[in-house]
């Protein structure tokens, strides 16, 4: 395979792994939770089980998004690593 394409294929390997690490992480574990019970509690209908629950996501969100990104920069590091470039001397 082509080094540029190798370089251009681990560029979007790792802007997916960081993208999916946002939407994962900032999306599902912290905003969406974070709405419902405001809505939950707006309604009158929350409930400490729910509460307690959306509060753990958020405590995890940040942990889940770096293991996702972590995922994306070792796929892409397979793809293509610049250390493995034979030097110039």
């Amino acid at each position: 395979m082509s080094r540029y394409i190798r370089i251009v294929l681990s560029i979007a390997i790792y802007l997916f792994g960081v993208a999916l690490a946002i939407y994962v992480g900032g999306w599902i574990l912290i905003v969406k939770p974070v709405k419902n019970t405001i809505v939950a509690y707006t309604l009158g209908n929350l409930t400490i089980p729910q509460l307690i629950i959306n509060v753990i996501k958020c405590i995890c969100s940040l942990t889940v998004a770096g293991f996702i990104w972590s995922l994306g920069y070792i796929a892409s590091n397979l793809v293509y690593d610049s250390r493995d470039e034979k030097s110039a001397v």
